[in-house]
């Protein structure tokens, strides 16, 4: 198969401008969720000196997505997946803004960013159940396996 063939096989999924979106869109969202998660945790080890409280911080904000994820994916099946989208990336964002102005205006402390992790992790898992569902109105369904392939590539 020639490299031109392959190519066009290998982005079949971006021949959907709702996939072009959704691909650009999350990459963008998890560029910023990792830049969080790393802020976050340099800040409480930064202002604790503690391993046992990093690891503290990091498990408070996972607990409230391992309880509710199953809730989180209820409601993506039942209810507008672009608008629990929009709403959780947006509730992200603010989280983040909201852990930024407390870092740089310096009245961070440990439990506002113990809560701030919560409520990311409240908002995880609405997010993640939602996002996995919503690929498949993307894309038609001839290019469903590409359209995965490129979502788990990341």
């Amino acid at each position: 198969m020639e490299a031109s063939k392959k190519s066009q096989v290998m982005l079949r999924a971006f021949s959907s401008r709702n996939f072009r979106l959704y691909y650009t869109g999350q990459a963008i969202s998890l560029i910023g969720t990792s830049m969080t998660q790393v802020a976050t945790s340099w800040l409480v080890y930064r202002l604790t000196d503690s391993a046992w409280l990093l690891g503290l911080v990091g498990f408070a904000s996972q607990i409230p997505t391992f309880v509710l994820i199953p809730l989180g994916g209820i409601i993506a099946d039942r209810w507008n997946r672009h608008q629990i989208l929009l709403v959780a990336q947006i509730l992200g964002m603010l989280q983040s803004l909201a852990l930024t102005w407390l870092a740089l205006s310096g009245t961070i402390n440990i439990e506002y960013i113990a809560i701030l992790g919560v409520l990311q992790g409240m908002i995880n898992a609405f997010d993640i159940p939602t996002r996995q569902t919503f690929l498949p109105e993307t894309v038609g369904k001839e290019n469903l396996g590409n359209a995965f392939a490129w979502r788990t590539s990341k």
